[in-house]
Order: structure tokens, then C-alpha cells, then sequence
């Protein structure tokens, strides 16, 4: 039982405080007559702090009499002339609101503390007090789910014994050098609980500091495995959300690959019967033969091209990034799309500069972003009838490194959607997706870039990536 909390308890203290004043008073009277002013405001402040409006009250009615009786003329008697009577609630005055003062203090520091003590509690992340020798102080309640300790269980105890694994024991020995220096230390590390069991935390320690001297250390911890696995899903999905974009882009172009590897095997076929029917010749035509063995060898070897690109663009693996061509990616594409391009009865001119350095990053990424962008000029030219349809691709150098622009006299956006282009699901077609361009831009931003459109008048429209470039040598 807090004996503090009991009303006799407070009025006991009251009438302590009103007689130490009284005897103080007492004492030093022959030498400071006026004295007992300062005695019993003190007493009555103190009452209001010790024991709350009630006691400070009945210390001011307590000093009230005391003061009547034996300081204030005529003396020993409870009657006051009436010269005396300002001078007396002047006094009274000044009791009461001292007593106020010391209770109103008192009770905002308490619900300081309680409201301090609520966010101690109340905190999602694990904290723990220290002293200066490492023993426990006080733990929250999120400590206790976390670790499994109660505040019995850890009090007093050194906090690096308890829950630091003992392979780390000496990284736990710096971070306490580096708080002892007036450090805060921040990191990730791991900790054990009561039963074992290792735990994945972000430790924030910081010294407490009070009259410019360190007294105790805080620790907070917040357990960090369920974000790591979370971050480690979205990454996941993330990729497989790339490839999706990727299988689908190659899914648009099924017609285009069909034909691209029909047209080497056709050409192999037909080159073939006309070796036989040479070789059947009398005397053969070895000549012309093995003209047509170099034709059937170039032939095979495009369709093993156009075979390693769908491959390159459909693999789910990560490509490392490596130095590349930006101007090859480009032709790569076009010889991927070209009948896809001649199809849609679109002119194509490429300017792309001869002067451009390397650059780095994932050849099979950039493909997919050039595929995505000029399926997207093709689709806008196909309704097109009153102009010529024609796709112009540059490459360039600027100050951000190498600048790629493919340009149509399409049906550009409307004004509407212009800024909408970039989000992802958002899509004009009727059977689109709305992933492509969502998907460039992660791409070109991954590879420190940046991928933007531009309308055109009157007609139109250009889109425009950069690509940081690989320091050139001296």
C-alpha cells in the first residue's frame, strides 16, 4: 500500500512542515523578527507539494493560527488589532497561493511523468534503461514480447549477459565504448531472447545526459525480420512483374517472330533443293554448290540470332550489367521488329551518332525498353491515313550522358492524359495492359537514367531516355 496516497498521510505532512516552521520561527526570532514569513510560505509550499491542494491548505489554516498567536500583536491571543489586518491577509493571501503553486507544480510534473510513462509503455519498439555499469533499470512492455524477459526477471542485471549472442559480444563492447564517449550508435545487428532465440533488430542507443554529465544509456530496438522479408517479397515480385511485362511484350510480336524465323529456314529449304539438283548435274556444279553452302550457313546462322534475342528477352534470370553499344541495342531491335515495321507500312530512319561511349548496363532490360517504346509509336501510327506514317529513332551525346529519341507522326496523346502516360495499369488500347511505359521508366531510372515524353505540334509525339555513360579514356 503507498502510504503517500492516504489522506492522514498528507495532513500529517502538513502539520510536520507548519511545526518545523513554527519552531524555526521560534528560534531565530530575537535575531530575524520577520522570519517566520519565509518558514511557514515554505511550509505551506511544501504541503502543497507533499500532499497535494487539500494538505497545502490545511497548512496555510495550520500557519493562519500559528502566525496569529504568536507573531502578530497582541501576541499570545487569537485577536488582531485592527492596524494588523492588512498585514495578516496580505500574509494570507500570500500562503494560499504559495500553497497553490506548490500543489499545481506538483500535480503537472505528475501527469508529465504519467504521460511520459504511458509513451514508455505504449511504444512499439523494444526500449531498456541502463546505468553506467550496464544493468538493467527499466524495460517496456514491448521489450517483454520481444525478448521475453520481465522487468523482475532482468532488473539489475548486465543487459549485454542477457541478450547480446556471445559471438557478438565484442561488437556490444564498442558500441558501449562509443556511448560512454557521448556517441549514438545506430545499427543492425542481432539479439537473443530469454529462450535462445536469435532476433533480426535496428539497435538505436544514445547516452542520457543530465547536468551536462551522462548518467544512463537508452536502447531501442525494433524488430526488423518481418520488414526484411517483406522488402525481400516485393522484390520478388517486382521481377516477376518485369517478366510478365516481357513475355507479354513477346506475345505482341509473335506474328513478327514467326515470320522473322520463317524467312532463314524458307531461304535454307530452297537453297538446299537447289544444291541437290546442282550436285545432280552432269558433270555437278561445285561452283555454284558451294555458293549455296555459304548462303545456307548465313541463313541458319540469322535464325540462330533471331532464336538467342526471343530467348535473351523471355529469360526470367538477371542479366549482369555490362558495357554495351547503345546505338547495337537499337539495331538489335529494328532487326527483331522489321516486319512488324514493314507491316504497318511505316518508314523507319535512324540517325545515331558514331560518337557515343559506351554505356553500362542489362542489354536484354534496354531491348525491352526499345521494344516497348516503338511498339507504342507503331500502334499509334496503324490509324493513321492522312500522312505519311514515319518512325525516326536518334542517339546522341548531352550533358547527362547519351540520349536516345524515338519520334512518330502518330495521333500523340490527348491533352488529358499527357501526364498519365507513366502510371502504371493506365492505357489507351483497347487491349493493352498499361505496364509498358510504367515499366521502361523502373528500367531506365535502375540504370540512372531518366525516360520522358514530349508532345509534338501539330501532330505526334517523342519520347526521350538518357543513359549515364562509362568514363572515356584519357
Amino acid at each position: 500500500m503507498r502510504t503517500a496516497g492516504l489522506p492522514g498521510f498528507r495532513y500529517g505532512v502538513a502539520l510536520f512542515f507548519v511545526g518545523i516552521a513554527l519552531l524555526l520561527s521560534l528560534l531565530f526570532r530575537p535575531s530575524v523578527p520577520d522570519g517566520f514569513l519565509v518558514f511557514f510560505l515554505s511550509a505551506v509550499m511544501l504541503a502543497g507539494w507533499f500532499g497535494r491542494t487539500a494538505a497545502g491548505l490545511f497548512a496555510v489554516s495550520l500557519s493562519m493560527v500559528a502566525v496569529d498567536y504568536y507573531f502578530i500583536p497582541p501576541y499570545r491571543a487569537f485577536v488582531i488589532e485592527l492596524d494588523q489586518i492588512p498585514y495578516f491577509l496580505s500574509f494570507l493571501l500570500s500562503a494560499m497561493v504559495t500553497s497553490w503553486l506548490g500543489a499545481a507544480r506538483r500535480s503537472a510534473e505528475e501527469k508529465q511523468k504519467a504521460h511520459l510513462d504511458e509513451l514508455f509503455e505504449q511504444t512499439p519498439d523494444a526500449i531498456i534503461l541502463t546505468d553506467l555499469r550496464d544493468r538493467v533499470l527499466r524495460i517496456n512492455r514491448t521489450f517483454t514480447q520481444i525478448f521475453g524477459y520481465s522487468e523482475e526477471e532482468i532488473a539489475n542485471r548486465p543487459s549485454i549477459d542477457l541478450i547480446v549472442p556471445s559471438s557478438l559480444r565484442p561488437e556490444a563492447l564498442e558500441a558501449r565504448e562509443r556511448l560512454a564517449a557521448g556517441e549514438h550508435v545506430n545499427m543492425e545487428t542481432i539479439r537473443k531472447g530469454k529462450d535462445g532465440s536469435h532476433v533480426l533488430v535496428s539497435e538505436v542507443s544514445f547516452p542520457v545526459i543530465a547536468n551536462g554529465a551522462c548518467i544512463a544509456y537508452y536502447s531501442i530496438f525494433r524488430d526488423i525480420a518481418e520488414s526484411r522479408r517483406a522488402s525481400e517479397e516485393l522484390q520478388k515480385a517486382r521481377a516477376e512483374l518485369a517478366h510478365l511485362s516481357r513475355t507479354t511484350t513477346m506475345g505482341e510480336l509473335a506474328a513478327s517472330i514467326a515470320h522473322e524465323i520463317n524467312q532463314p529456314i524458307g531461304a535454307v529449304v530452297m537453297n538446299g533443293n537447289t544444291a541437290i539438283r546442282w550436285l545432280a548435274q552432269r558433270p555437278p556444279n561445285l561452283v555454284a554448290v558451294e555458293h549455296i553452302l555459304e548462303s545456307i550457313v548465313q541463313d541458319a546462322n540469322r535464325a540462330g540470332e533471331i532464336i538467342g534475342r526471343i530467348r535473351s528477352l523471355l529469360q526470367k534470370n538477371p542479366t549482369p550489367m555490362v558495357p554495351l553499344d547503345i546505338n547495337e541495342v537499337i539495331r538489335d531491335v529494328l532487326t527483331l521488329m522489321a516486319h512488324d515495321i514493314g507491316r504497318a507500312d511505316v518508314t523507319v530512319a535512324t540517325e545515331l551518332s558514331s560518337h557515343l561511349p559506351p554505356i553500362l548496363g542489362d542489354r536484354v532490360q534496354l531491348q525491352q525498353v526499345m521494344l516497348n517504346l516503338i511498339m507504342n509509336s507503331l500502334d499509334a501510327l496503324r490509324s493513321i491515313t492522312e500522312r505519311p506514317r514515319y518512325l525516326e529513332i536518334k542517339s546522341s551525346r548531352n550533358p547527362d550522358g547519351a540520349m536516345v529519341q524515338v519520334e512518330d507522326s502518330g495521333q500523340g496523346w490527348e491533352a488529358q492524359n499527357f501526364y498519365s502516360i507513366f502510371d502504371a495499369f493506365f492505357t489507351t488500347k483497347e487491349d493493352g495492359i498499361g505496364m509498358g511505359l510504367t515499366i521502361s521508366r523502373s528500367i531506365i531510372e535502375a540504370h540512372g537514367g531518366r525516360l520522358w515524353a514530349e508532345g509534338r505540334l501539330p501532330h505526334g509525339a517523342t519520347l526521350k531516355f538518357t543513359l549515364p555513360v562509362l568514363a572515356e579514356k584519357k
